[in-house]
Order: structure tokens, then C-alpha cells, then sequence
């Protein structure tokens, strides 16, 4: 990322909270016309992350630079109040103000800013175009539907033309099928206008459809950024494997390394499974997690010989789902779960074999990191699996 290209840096950016550290050293650099994503569960950092950007935070520890000008810097005793920071903001509630019509929520910005009546109407006027509110300027904000405020949000942050759009959770208040919709609509406006967004959301799916980069944050801190399809297929950490997709995490012990990789004793399990990706940390004798995505393994009925990489596991529970079962099969020393067509016709009492490629299977060192969640059950979807 060049200097020219470069809209917004952070650096060694620190918040606290009493004694609690919500934000711990995180640094990154967001380019002109990207979708940079702050991924991360519940109190990992993220909105923290957004609003010292946004400037409703101040940082304990760091420095924030918008299009080459500091707003930031605890060193420098630098902070540029928000309203003079260039910036755009979606909020998670829309914050839209029911005494106002849609064309004076969207406006309001422009008036704040002084700016002529003429030219506050004919902003306004396109940028509800923009987002497919045209002709609805007149409404009452109170008879919009949910979609319809979040497109205001969006419209009244767009309308004085931002340098970067700041997105917090904008579509988690929709419903299931409006968020979906939403989605796509927010990822065409973003591409029509080339809109420099940051945007903050704990849904894998928004974050994986809508990014150019994510950055997985964990305890105040990034595990990892990169492109979605870079973090999905060669995660660096065990919680960044875990977080983004699903997995199916199992417990050994390193029983051989060697330069194609390791083998591993699966706890309870039987056969031993080789595996091409391993943490370096890894050494014979080490207790390990092995963790493979649900797309990468195949399921088949049991059979006489058990080629390897390939573990019998017994059916303790099948529940039809219609065009699908679950499976809940015991794998190691825990259950996990499996969806797989209805044609497959496994019952319980049977054994099902389940294959895991060793170019497939990544190794790493157990529990590395504090507070990683080690789930016992993983819910894994064999995609378009048929019976042997």
C-alpha cells in the first residue's frame, strides 16, 4: 500500500477501561476504495477499535492519521474532535431522528456544515437516488420500515461526501432475510461509489462477502489480517482457524516430524493421522490440536479396511432435517456433528468413516492462546456427499 494510496493508519493504538484492557497494540493501514473489516466476537475490541477512529474515543496509547493529517497522537497530545475528522458513521441502533422527514435526517449534516439550502436539496435528493429511497424525501423518518432506515443511516453519512465510511454492526437489527439483502445492495453501493470503508461486525458471512481485507481480533488484539480468502484457507492461529468458518478440532499427541510434516495420536481414536501443515512449535511428544474444515473431510459408510487418515467413529445420534441429516458421531475423545444428504442411510449403532486429507489437516500447539473456545461440539457440513 503506497503513501498516495493510504487513507487512514493506526498505530500502536491502546484503550483501557479501569483495568481492563480493551484494546492492546493494534495497528493497521486502510486503502483508498478498500473494505477493511474488524472481525471478532463480543468484547474482543472491535466497536472499542472504531470509535477511536471515529474520535468518540480517546486512546490511552497511539496514533491515528486520516489522508496524511494526524487526528490522533497521545505522544504529540493531538486530538481532532470528530466532526472535523472527514468521516461518515453508521451506528448499530441508525440513530435516526423520528421528529425529522427522511430528506431533513439526510440533510442534517449538510445544514450543520452551513451549507446552502439549494445544494443541501440537491444532495440530498441524490444521494436518496443512490440508495433506492428516491421520492421517499417527503416520509415521515417514523413510517420507514427497518430496511429503509438503515438506508437513511446510510444515506445521511454518505451525502457530504466522506473520506472514509465507518460501518458499526449497520445491518445485525434486520432480519435474517433483509440482512441478506441488505448485504448485497451495501456491497454494489460500495463498489458503484468506491467508498473507503471500515467496517465492524462479528458475522463471518458480512465479513467474508463484503471485504477486501479482515482483521480477526481476539482480547484487544489482531490474530491475523489479510484477504477473506487468505485468513479462511491459511489461517496463522488456532482462534483465527476456529473464528472464521467452521472447524473440526481434535486432541493427540505428536508421535513423528519430519520434513513433510507430523504424525499425530488422536486421543481415543485409534489410527494415527498424518498431517502436511503443523505449527514450527511443534515437537514429538507435544500435545497438539489437529483442525480440519468440514468442506476438506469426506464422510462414507463403515467398510471392512480403513485406509489412512481415516477414523471409524460410532453414530450415537441421526436427526432428519429433510433434505439433509445430522449426524452426531463420537470422533476422539468428544462428539461432533455432521451434515450430510438423507440418502446416506447411516443409524445409530453404525459407524461412519471419516477421511481427513493430510493436506487438508493443520496442526498447532495446545491451547497457545488464552481464552481460545475449545468447543466440544463442532457443527461440520459435508457439502454434496454421496454414499460409496
Amino acid at each position: 500500500m503506497t503513501e498516495t494510496s493510504t487513507v487512514l493508519r493506526a498505530s500502536g493504538l491502546v484503550k483501557r477501561f479501569g483495568r481492563v484492557t480493551a484494546v492492546d497494540d493494534v495497528s493497521f493501514e486502510l486503502g483508498k476504495g478498500e473494505v477493511l473489516t474488524l472481525l471478532g466476537p463480543s468484547g474482543c475490541g472491535k466497536t472499542t477499535t472504531l470509535r477511536m477512529v471515529a474520535g468518540f474515543e480517546r486512546p490511552d496509547a497511539g496514533e491515528i492519521e486520516i489522508q496524511g493529517r494526524v487526528v490522533v497522537s497521545t505522544s504529540r497530545r493531538v486530538h481532532i474532535p470528530p466532526e472535523k475528522r472527514g468521516l461518515g458513521m453508521v451506528f448499530q441502533s441508525y440513530a435516526i431522528w423520528p421528529h425529522m422527514t427522511v430528506a431533513e435526517n439526510v440533510g442534517y449534516p449538510l445544514k450543520v456544515r452551513h451549507v446552502s439550502k439549494r445544494e443541501i436539496d440537491e444532495r440530498v435528493e441524490q444521494t436518496l437516488a443512490v440508495v433506492g429511497l428516491g421520492g421517499l424525501g417527503t416520509r415521515p423518518a417514523l413510517l420507514l420500515s427497518g430496511g429503509q432506515q438503515q438506508r437513511v443511516a446510510l444515506a445521511r453519512a454518505l451525502v457530504y461526501s466522506p473520506s472514509i465510511l465507518l460501518l458499526d454492526e449497520p445491518l445485525s437489527n434486520l432480519d435474517a432475510k433483509l440482512r441478506g439483502q441488505m448485504r448485497i445492495e451495501l456491497k454494489r453501493l460500495q463498489q458503484r461509489l468506491s467508498v473507503t470503508v471500515l467496517f465492524v461486525t462479528h458475522d463471518q458471512i458480512e465479513a467474508m462477502s463484503l471485504s477486501t481485507r479482515l482483521a480477526v481480533m481476539n482480547q484487544g488484539r489482531i490474530e491475523q489480517i489479510g484477504s477473506p480468502r487468505d485468513l479462511y484457507e491459511h489461517p496463522s492461529t488456532p482462534f483465527a482457524e476456529d473464528f472464521l468458518g467452521r472447524v473440526l478440532r481434535l486432541h493427540g499427541t505428536v508421535v513423528e516430524r519430519s520434513w513433510s510434516g507430523v504424525l499425530v495420536e488422536v486421543s481415543g481414536a485409534g489410527p494415527r493421522l498424518a498431517a502436511e501443515a503443523a505449527d514450527d512449535s511443534v515437537a514429538v511428544g507435544d500435545e497438539v490440536m489437529v483442525g480440519i474444515r468440514p468442506e476438506d473431510l469426506s464422510v462414507d459408510p463403515d467398510g471392512a479396511s480403513t485406509p489412512q487418515n481415516t477414523l471409524r467413529c460410532p453414530v450415537e445420534e441421526v436427526l432428519y432435517l429433510g433434505g439433509e441429516c445430522e449426524l452426531v458421531v463420537r470422533v476422539g475423545d468428544g462428539t461432533h456433528t455432521l451434515l450430510v444428504p438423507r440418502s446416506f442411510g447411516a443409524q445409530v449403532g453404525q459407524s461412519v468413516l471419516i477421511h481427513l486429507p493430510p493436506e487438508n489437516l493443520r496442526v498447532w500447539a495446545a491451547d497457545p492462546a488464552p481464552g481460545l473456545d475449545h468447543r466440544s461440539a463442532a457443527e461440520l457440513t459435508v457439502a454434496g456427499q454421496e454414499t460409496a
